[in-house]
């Protein structure tokens, strides 16, 4: 196998770089710990659902000598990047390690996650931030497509099949070659959301929660999650514990400035929810998540293309959690009236 399909980022650290030519994430990193002889190994999420995907993967793992009944794969988190081949994984043998706080919810307006729940669930979602029949109909009609794909198994980008797994708590410790791991809690981009930290040698899979050159989104369509609130205390203790580690993220670069890379996310994210705090102060009504993402991010009402729709999905749920934020600090107050949720400044 050619050494530019993997590349050995530390001793028994191995990294696989998956592309997919999709309109949201193209790019994810798959990190690969190679047992001792006999024992199991690791590998750090599974990446996108695409045959293409898979066959790298099988070369990387015949290469290191790793077969899937020795093979542990730790999810992060189950966006459709980290987790597409979960699936087909588990059916070929691997062990699916994740923290069950990741099947919380059966959609949101991300993705679809098949293990739980109710088809009402999408409607649900869909009216809380502002998106329905009558109100915005060429948006509730983009969505439905994207159900009727699901419902007639046409595939969807973002869609999360089920799977067996193995759930993983904070704080448990994974053996690995000769590396031990501690999982960490993560909570921001998911709730959910987890990494495994090396203490001896001052290492972090840190999976969406830092990047370097990306604002990670912190996304969720559910009140009282408190998910933005809990990234920044999260990224504080990458600013204190974390300091003097080497992040490995899921996407790009490694990471070894961790206070410059934070700060970086901190800003982007407090310059953005005082945006929000200006429209909901300047505007003389109440108003949705919808129409508050859409000023914020400077969209049209209604996209023009798939890659626009995909936008405002991710914007909308980056919303909810940025006004949800500003709620929790007293500056926005959020009322709810048939199943949508609006938002206004406390000064009307």
């Amino acid at each position: 196998m050619k050494m530019k399909d993997m590349r050995q980022r530390m001793p028994g650290i191995y990294e696989v770089r998956l592309s997919a030519n999709q309109n949201s994430i193209d790019e994810i990193n798959i990190f690969l710990i190679p047992g001792k002889k006999g024992e199991r190994s690791l590998m750090i999420d599974a990446g996108f659902k695409k045959r293409s995907c898979l066959a790298k993967m099988e070369k990387v793992l015949f290469t290191l000598g790793i077969t899937y009944d020795k093979l542990d794969i730790f999810l992060t988190h189950k966006h459709h990047d980290h987790s597409g081949l979960a699936s087909e994984y588990a059916s070929l043998g691997a062990r699916i390690l994740m923290n069950p706080e990741e099947n919380r919810h059966h959609y949101d307006c991300l993705y679809y996650n098949h293990d739980h729940g109710t088809d009402e669930d999408q409607y649900r979602v869909l009216r809380s931030v502002g998106v329905t029949p009558e109100g915005t109909p060429e948006i509730w009609e983009m969505f439905m497509e994207i159900r009727r794909r699901v419902m007639e198994n046409r595939g969807w980008e973002f869609e999360v099949h089920q799977f067996p797994y193995m759930p993983v708590m904070e704080g448990q410790v994974l053996n690995y070659g000769n590396l031990t791991f501690e999982a960490v809690l993560l909570k921001g981009h998911t709730y959910g959301q987890m990494g495994l930290y090396e203490r001896k040698h001052r290492i972090l899979f840190c999976a969406d929660q830092v990047i370097d050159g990306i604002v990670p989104i912190v996304g969720t369509t559910y009140p009282d999650e408190h998910l933005l609130e809990g990234y920044f205390k999260s990224l504080e203790r990458f600013k204190h514990e974390f300091a003097d580690c080497t992040l490995f993220p899921a996407h790009r670069e490694p990471i070894t400035d961790v206070k410059k890379v934070v700060n970086r996310i901190i800003f982007a994210y407090l310059d953005k929810t005082d945006i929000m705090k200006h429209i909901l102060d300047r505007s003389k009504r109440r108003m949705t998540t919808k129409e508050v993402a859409c000023l914020a991010y400077g969209m049209e009402n209604i996209p023009e293309d798939t890659k626009e729709f995909i936008k405002l999905k991710m914007v909308m749920s980056k919303t909810f959690s940025c006004l949800e934020y500003l709620r929790d600090m007293d500056f926005a107050i959020r009322t709810e009236e048939n199943g949508t949720y609006y938002w206004q400044s406390p000064e009307l």
